[in-house]
């Protein structure tokens, strides 16, 4: 029997990591894309802990807000 599974936004502190971990799983997950500065400090928690280069996204960048969603999420 086949199964789908979605787990839908809980609010940011509680769903920010969902997709990363329940992927490998098949689950799908979203997440609320309005807080680029959560992203952002999600990510490089991340980058430093599996020991990846960060490079943060600033505000004086060109299109920052989408850059770190996307980047975030890659």
């Amino acid at each position: 029997m086949v199964h789908t599974f979605h787990i839908p936004v809980m609010g940011l502190g509680f769903t920010m990591d969902s997709p990363i971990k329940v992927a490998k799983y098949g689950i799908d997950s979203v997440i609320s894309i309005a807080d680029d500065v959560l992203i952002e400090q999600t990510r490089e928690a991340y980058c430093k802990n599996l020991k990846i280069p960060f490079e943060a996204i600033t505000r004086k960048m060109e299109d920052f807000h989408a850059n770190r969603i996307t980047t975030y999420l890659t």
